[in-house]
């Protein structure tokens, strides 16, 4: 053979590659990939915090033992349609020694739940011994006051015979004092 004559010219010794976008595309998925399942692990390998059990709350149902720097004054309004059934479980929440100020009628229709709502967490303790004591209900946290006072006791049709009461004192045992606006 002569020097001049090729073999196999018509083939290509290079291989066809891969575009660079294709490759670029392909690096950008794995990225994303490793950088979701570093931080879902990162995630999963942090302390929890831990949210209390209901048994581990603190509850108060003897009102000697609230602070007395605390305004823990109440409001009893009932919205089951049983008449009297402020008055009396007021009365029998005044006998007991809470403070409550004023029992009435609420407005909105009748409601199935008893709730205990308070506006600061400091009486979280007082609404949740105050919900117990009653038997029925529920305390929640309040956006803001809902009555006069700090503590507004909603009684729903759930409280009906069931939340202890008594017949109101013709003498007024409530306090009959309107709670004042928190100095600023």
């Amino acid at each position: 053979m002569s020097p001049t004559r090729r073999v196999g010219a018509h083939r290509s010794v290079t291989r066809q590659r891969m575009p660079r976008w294709v490759i670029l595309l392909c690096a950008l998925g794995a990225v994303v990939l490793l950088t979701v399942a570093g931080l879902f692990l990162l995630d999963r390998l942090r302390p929890q915090a831990q949210t209390p059990s209901p048994a581990a709350q603190e509850v108060i149902t003897d009102p000697s033992l609230v602070d007395p720097a605390l305004d823990a004054t109440i409001t009893v309004l009932d919205q089951s349609g049983e008449p009297g059934l402020a008055a009396g479980v007021g009365q029998a929440a005044a006998d007991a020694g809470w403070r409550v100020i004023a029992t009435g009628d609420a407005t909105g229709g009748d409601a199935a739940t008893t709730i205990v709502w308070y506006d600061s967490e400091a009486l979280a303790p007082v609404a949740r011994g105050l919900a117990q004591g009653l038997g029925v209900g529920e305390a929640r946290l309040s956006d803001g006051r809902l009555s006069g006072t700090p503590i507004t006791i909603v009684l729903g049709a759930d409280a009906v015979g069931v939340a202890p009461s008594v017949a109101p004192d013709p003498d007024g045992g409530l306090e009959s004092a309107t709670p004042e606006a928190p100095a600023p």
